[in-house]
C-alpha cells in the first residue's frame, strides 16, 4: 500500500525544477509506487522505436520511428496550483464538520477538488 498523494489526476500543477521550470499543466496520470506523475504537454521526450510485429493480429505491424511522448516527473518537483487563487501553494489535510477529509489550500483556505475515487 502506498502513501496518500498530495497530487491527484486532473490537478493543475507547476513544475518547480528542471528544463520545464515554471510551466503549468494538468496531471494526466499519477504513479504512486514510483512517486511520479505525467503532465499533459510537458516534459516531452523522443523515443526511437523499431518496427515490430503484433503476434495477435495476422499481418498487422506496429509502426516504428521517432515517437514523442510525455515522460513522468517526480512528484516532489510538482506544486499544486489552487483553482481559486491561481497561485502555487501547499495543501493541508483537514476535516469538515461531518468528518469528511479534504485537501485544503494553505493560502486561501479553499477545499481542493477531490479525485473521482474518493481520494
Amino acid at each position: 500500500m502506498s502513501a496518500k498523494m498530495h497530487i491527484l489526476k486532473g490537478d493543475t500543477v507547476m513544475i518547480r525544477r528542471g528544463k520545464e521550470k515554471g510551466r503549468r499543466g494538468i496531471v494526466k496520470s499519477v504513479f504512486p509506487d514510483a512517486g511520479k506523475a505525467t503532465i499533459e504537454g510537458l516534459n516531452i521526450v523522443k523515443r526511437h522505436t523499431k518496427q515490430g510485429q503484433d503476434g495477435g493480429n495476422m499481418g498487422a505491424q506496429q509502426t516504428g520511428g521517432i515517437i514523442e511522448k510525455e515522460a513522468a516527473l517526480p512528484i516532489s518537483a510538482l506544486q499544486y496550483v489552487c483553482e481559486k487563487c491561481k497561485t502555487p501553494t501547499r495543501l493541508r489535510r483537514g476535516r469538515t464538520k461531518d468528518g469528511v477529509a479534504h485537501r485544503i489550500c494553505v493560502k486561501c483556505g479553499e477545499p481542493a477538488r477531490e479525485s473521482a475515487k474518493g481520494a
